[in-house]
Formats: structure tokens, C-alpha cells, sequence
């Protein structure tokens, strides 16, 4: 008999269940910035695009071991209201990496997405505002030392947090578990548990920067996280963000992390 993708079968119930649910009405933050991020969803019939350029370099070296790699990736994606407490979100990402260990590698590969996130609790007082959410990627891509293509499945979960720290400051923060987040062949990592904390600043109403620390990265790196965010116009928004860390790994030799970003985010509706 098949074996059941239990993690798949959860995530696809869970998802089905914030469809279904997601009908009553939510108290929107009237400013764009603060609208947009976080816990919050779309309000019902809202539509959101989404764009990024990135890179992201990771390098190791140590006395028996050197890696070095570079990616260059693009991403869209919606975000779609669907009642005033849920949203659903389409996004397919691609990148070109190249890997130099004992010799050099390129690989390329892409990633479709389905998610969905789900306002539980509105916050009040010391108390957070709270949604729940869910996403399924299927990356296929290179394996980075032969030309086979892998394609895997991604389940992940996890809850978002917001406390509003008096008029122009905002704590975000969230914890998840995704499955196979770094699988290839037969190697899987188990317990990748994410998390991300960030201190948002409301500098002025078309303007918001956060200072942060995270895990949420393709190699479950512990990092600085660095993003300003500019309205453009009421529906358009400028994201800049970078993230880096260093440091001693493996105990070993010295690692080095960048991740850098670009984004526009496009309320169409």
C-alpha cells in the first residue's frame, strides 16, 4: 500500500478548513503599511500583487571544507481576500545558483506555491493579534552536482504575531514547523522549526522600517534582518530588505550569509 504524506494530508486539511471558515468580519488597520504586513490579511475582494528581485550568497571554509554559492532569484504571486478574516496566496518563484566546493556547479530551478493565513484573535491589550497560516510549495530543481532534477513537496504551518507598542511602534513576530525543507534524494532534516522577530517603525505615514533577527532563509541560517518600506501611491509599496550573519560554523571555520531584496507590491483591488 502507498504510504499517506501525513505532514501533506494535514497541511491540504488544514487549508480546506480556512477556506471554508473565513466569513466574518475583521477591524482593518486603516494605513497601508501597517494593513499589509504582519498578522493581517486582505479584506474580502482585495487582490494584492507581489514582485521581488533577490540574491543570496552563503560561503563556508574551513581547514577540510570550502563551499561558496550565489543565487539570483525572481518571485510573484497574489494575495487574494477571500472574507474579511482569511486570505489565499499564489506565488511561483525561480532561481540560478551556482555552488563551487571541490568544483564548480550551476543549477536552476523553480517554485510554485499555495497558501492560506487566517485571523484568529483581534489583540487587545498585552494581548497579540494572531493569525494562523499554512503554505505547500513544490520546488523542483538541479541537483547541484549532476543534471538530475529533484521535485519535492514543502508543507509548512505556523502563527503570526502583533502587539502595537503605543502609535508608531509595532512588534512582529511568528513561529512555524515546515516538512522536508531542505530535502534532496535521501537526505531529509527533520525539527526545522522557523521563527522571525521584528521591530517595526512607523517613521511617517508612507514609511516604515524594521529591524529584526530570523530563521526563515533556504538554509535555516540564524540572521539579521534589515527591511524599509515606502508607499509609492495608496497602492503601491516599495520593499528593500537585506539580511546577513557570520561567524564560526560547524566549529570549524568561518561562514558568511547575504540575502538582499527588492520588491514592489501592487494593491490592485
Amino acid at each position: 500500500m502507498k504510504k499517506i504524506n501525513k505532514p501533506l494530508v494535514c497541511a491540504a486539511l488544514i487549508f480546506g478548513a480556512i477556506t471554508f471558515f473565513a466569513t466574518t468580519v475583521q477591524a482593518q488597520d486603516t494605513n497601508s503599511l501597517i494593513a499589509t504586513t504582519g498578522p493581517n490579511v486582505l479584506g474580502e475582494g482585495h487582490i494584492q500583487w507581489n514582485s521581488s528581485l533577490e540574491y543570496y550568497h552563503y560561503g563556508f571554509n574551513g581547514a577540510n571544507l570550502h563551499f561558496n554559492s550565489h543565487s539570483i532569484g525572481i518571485a510573484t504571486g497574489l494575495r487574494l481576500g477571500i472574507g474579511n478574516r482569511a486570505e489565499l496566496t499564489l506565488d511561483l518563484a525561480g532561481a540560478y545558483s551556482t555552488f563551487d566546493t571541490t568544483s564548480f556547479h550551476n543549477t536552476t530551478g523553480f517554485s510554485p506555491a499555495v497558501g492560506a493565513k487566517l485571523l484568529l484573535f483581534e489583540g487587545r491589550g498585552l494581548l497579540p493579534k494572531t493569525s494562523f497560516f499554512t503554505n505547500v510549495a513544490a520546488p523542483v530543481q538541479q541537483n547541484a552536482y549532476n543534471d538530475k532534477w529533484n521535485a519535492m513537496v514543502q508543507p509548512e504551518i505556523g502563527l503570526q504575531f502583533r502587539n502595537r507598542l503605543g502609535k508608531w511602534f509595532l512588534l512582529d513576530y511568528s513561529l512555524g514547523y515546515a516538512w522536508n525543507r531542505y530535502s534532496v534524494e535521501e537526505i531529509v532534516f527533520t525539527n526545522q522549526m522557523q521563527y522571525s522577530i521584528q521591530l517595526r517603525w512607523m517613521h511617517s505615514d508612507r514609511q516604515m522600517t524594521s529591524l529584526g533577527i530570523s530563521n526563515r532563509n533556504i538554509i535555516h541560517n540564524h540572521t539579521v534582518d534589515l527591511e524599509t518600506r515606502r508607499l509609492l501611491t495608496d497602492d503601491l509599496q516599495l520593499t528593500v530588505a537585506a539580511s546577513f550573519a557570520a561567524g564560526y560554523g560547524l566549529g570549524i571555520g568561518f561562514s558568511d550569509h547575504v540575502h538582499g531584496l527588492v520588491g514592489l507590491n501592487w494593491m490592485i483591488k
